[in-house]
């Protein structure tokens, strides 16, 4: 007990290190900018450019406020998985609620939105709010890559033991190479223009959510049957599998 006891506890220090390494990277990178910004400002004559410097000084400190909150969340999600009750919840009432919610949102932008689910209820023991939060971060993933005319559907069905819950969207699919990194902490693939949006933090906080509660995560492009692998994909599909 006391070596699986030490084994366990360099595991979470070389996370920890690895965590803490990944984060100063990260700051680095709008620090600079907002460093670059700051000293041209001081030399620069016409309000035009100046507006523009502030705009991206601006840009850049938002950049880090929300770097700094979901690293400070993620931080924390270890111990909170483990301290937190879990409860028995309907998880179909859970995805009808964020339909409602985050399907308004998407018709707004143009984007067709459909939920596909059971009738019957599809009781999981979880943390309702945690599981809630990576459907949320799914669906708001899916309408940021969309454009007007798209689609996203949200359907779920139960397969013996377990629960599949499936988010896929028209949009312009998954980069063959990212698709082996998506999951990986701070990495994102983000639609031009919204650079600098994201933390590149939600699939990695999703996935440790979703293993937390012994289940899978994973994203595929969506791909006509007999398609060649190398064509262009139909869209984007990320699909959570829960036990029962």
């Amino acid at each position: 007990s006391f070596i699986n006891l030490t084994d366990e506890l360099q595991k979470r220090m070389q996370a920890t290190a690895g965590f803490a390494a990944d984060v100063a990277h990260e700051i680095k990178n709008p620090l600079a900018s907002l460093r670059s910004a700051v000293g041209t400002l001081r030399l620069v004559k016409r309000e035009d450019q100046r507006e523009k410097l502030l705009d991206v000084i601006e840009h850049d400190v938002r950049r880090l406020d929300r770097l700094v909150s979901d690293i400070s969340n993620a931080s924390r999600l270890d111990s909170e998985l483990v301290k937190e009750e879990q409860e028995a919840f309907d998880l179909l009432k859970t995805l009808t609620n964020l339909g409602d919610y985050l399907g308004k949102q998407g018709r707004e932008r143009g984007i067709d939105f459909i939920t596909d689910l059971p009738k019957d209820p599809i009781v999981v023991h979880g943390l309702e709010a945690r599981l809630a939060q990576v459907f949320v971060n799914l669906i708001s993933n899916a309408i940021s890559f969309c454009e007007d005319g798209d689609a996203i559907r949200v359907w779920a069905r139960r397969r013996e033991n377990r629960v599949l819950v499936v988010v896929e969207d028209t949009g312009p699919g998954i980069p063959e190479q990212a698709l082996a990194k998506i999951f990986k902490r701070f990495y994102s693939e983000r639609p031009a223009g919204q650079y600098g949006n994201n933390s590149g933090l939600g699939l990695s906080i999703s996935k440790q959510i979703v293993e937390a509660h012994g289940g899978v995560i994973w994203a595929e492009n969506i791909r006509p049957t007999d398609a060649d692998a190398a064509s262009d994909p139909l869209g984007a599909r990320f699909v959570v599998g829960l036990p029962l």
